[in-house]
């Protein structure tokens, strides 16, 4: 009977432990942390179109996206936090509803802070955008930054525009975002 007993407070203590668990496992969820919503600001931009402007690539919006139609090489894109923050992905989407050859293709983003005017950006990757537009997930062991720079050194082969359709700052990254 006492056998029983400490089972049953036992088994208690583990269903207890279990529900805890599951709980902190998933209120941790991935949050888009440059996102306009969240209080990211496009803060500098080489050149842009007065329809497809730098904040559309963190305005939640699906169909925005920024475009240019001065053809120089490289193109920055600058962005902001509210304040620095840790982060443990970036993801770029190059696909947007301008013509395939003018999406970005070859790409580094970086990250600052305090003080990207005095040279303190560190570059987080280099990389070669899908040809298809989907989206480029780069992850990595948590960084803390406030600024982000996107440099584009190459498109599609257009020789009139250049655009990118998408860019996402994660705090907690899972595989399944």
């Amino acid at each position: 009977m006492v056998l029983n007993m400490l089972l049953q407070q036992n088994l208690k203590l583990l269903i207890y432990l279990i529900n805890i668990l599951f709980l902190f496992n998933f209120n941790i969820h991935a949050e888009d942390i440059i996102s306009s919503e969240n209080g990211g600001k496009a803060i500098h931009w080489t050149s842009e179109d007065a329809d497809n402007r730098a904040r559309n690539l963190i305005d939640k919006d699906d169909n925005s996206f920024w475009s240019t139609s001065n053809i120089t090489f490289p193109q920055v894109l600058t962005y902001a936090l509210p304040n620095n923050k840790r982060f443990e992905a970036i993801i770029i989407k190059a696909g947007n509803d301008s013509k395939k050859e003018s999406w970005a293709n070859e790409i580094r983003v970086s990250t600052a802070d305090p003080f990207p005017h005095m040279g303190g950006w560190v570059v987080i990757k280099k990389v070669v955008l899908p040809k298809n537009g989907s989206e480029k997930i780069i992850n990595f062991e948590g960084k803390r930054g406030r600024y982000f720079r996107i440099e584009i050194f190459s498109n599609q082969g257009s020789s009139s525009s250049i655009s990118l359709g998408g860019f996402k700052v994660i705090d907690n990254f899972k595989d399944d975002y």
